[in-house]
């Protein structure tokens, strides 16, 4: 009997972990196309501000460490008294290091990590005033592959010759190729993708370093870290948007500022980092990254219905290449190994580690 209610609970966890997954991918893909669709609806002739959006939207990221407070107390009752909330904090404080928050990890490690986050939702922002919501989500799902080879630059970490891996990186820069060929290779279509790729190794960048200089973080470091990279923002990237209008650069009309569709953005984008980083903790990894590239075809079918823009065959084969390579890299290790010889693999693996020999700068 023992043994049937133990099958009967594992059954219906894992019943209930997919069902939480597959409204988490709705989640993730409507949050993004939604933040993604919003972002671009800002501009018009008297408001053209990317850099204000980005300083706008990463202002209400302040919010992840007070709900993740909120959370433990309702559902931990160790949490529920004052010395339970200063031992909650003295763990997350830990992600800046054994002597926790103070002013030189605020500004080694908040404010590095917020300058490479503000130049990459800055490039993301900007390429959605220049070219389709649809093209700029395919080329920055384009990220894994770049993660891939950074990885393996900076982190040292053992790099797999596998038919797979390698696959889905030439996948993705086929991916890349198509669709900037079909937008064109000039004028502001060019820039609108170079700042899209831009935006994908940023975000690369951003989650190589954060392995790098912070490792594996709890969510509640996570989010403290955020809320501390809002602050931040708040305080020292102002000036910017200041200067961009100032200059001409940029266009602010403060009488007539889109602040539906900015608000709208920032609360989606709130809600898009919200499931991403606290949804593996209700379901399993690859729905995480599933709502992702669902959410490059329906940020498409968003632009042909809502804004009229046709999707072409090269982008659609394009994408198709960047979503397969985003897919295949997320294929466990075994199931990739199982198409290389492990002998052929460590025969070449010595040749690899020579070249990473010398520590990275």
């Amino acid at each position: 009997m023992e043994t049937i209610a133990t099958e009967t609970r594992t059954r219906y966890h894992r019943i209930s972990k997919t069902i939480s997954g597959l409204l988490i991918v709705i989640g993730i893909a409507v949050s993004w196309v939604g933040s993604t669709q919003f972002a671009t609806s800002t501009y018009s002739a008297d408001f053209f501000a990317p850099s204000f959006n980005v300083w706008f939207s990463t202002l209400w990221i302040s919010v992840c460490y007070p709900m993740f407070i909120i959370g433990a107390l309702v559902f931990n009752r160790e949490s529920r008294s004052r010395e339970g909330v200063l031992n909650l904090h003295r763990n997350c404080e830990t992600i800046y290091g054994p002597e926790g928050l103070n002013i030189r990890s605020f500004f080694k490690l908040s404010g590095s990590f917020c300058v490479c986050w503000a130049v990459t939702n800055y490039l993301y922002v900007y390429a959605l005033g220049l070219i389709a919501p649809a093209d700029v989500t395919a080329l920055f799902a384009s990220n894994n592959a770049f993660i891939y080879i950074l990885s393996w630059v900076w982190l040292h970490e053992r790099l797999q010759l596998l038919p797979a891996r390698g696959l889905s990186v030439l996948l993705s820069t086929g991916g890349i190729v198509l669709i900037s060929y079909a937008e064109g290779l000039k004028g502001t279509t060019a820039a609108g993708t170079i700042m899209s790729i831009g935006s994908a190794i940023g975000a690369a960048i951003y989650k190589v370093l954060f392995k790098r200089f912070i490792g594996d973080a709890t969510y509640g470091q996570v989010s403290l870290f955020l809320s501390v990279l809002s602050f931040f923002n708040l305080l020292f990237l102002w000036p910017f948007f200041i200067i961009f209008y100032f200059t001409g650069f940029e266009i602010i009309d403060w009488y007539n500022i889109p602040w539906d569709y900015l608000c709208g953005s920032a609360a989606l984008s709130v809600v898009f980092n919200f499931l991403i980083n606290f949804g593996i903790a209700l379901t399993f990894p690859l729905f995480i990254a599933l709502g992702t590239v669902i959410g490059i075809p329906l940020n498409a079918v968003v632009d042909y219905i809502f804004r009229n823009l046709p999707f072409g065959w090269l982008k659609i084969g394009g994408t198709l290449l960047i979503i397969g390579g985003f897919v295949i890299m997320l294929l466990p290790e075994s199931w990739q190994e199982a198409c290389w010889p492990k002998r052929r693999n460590d025969e070449l693996q010595p040749l690899l580690e020579e070249t990473t020999d010398e520590p990275a700068e």
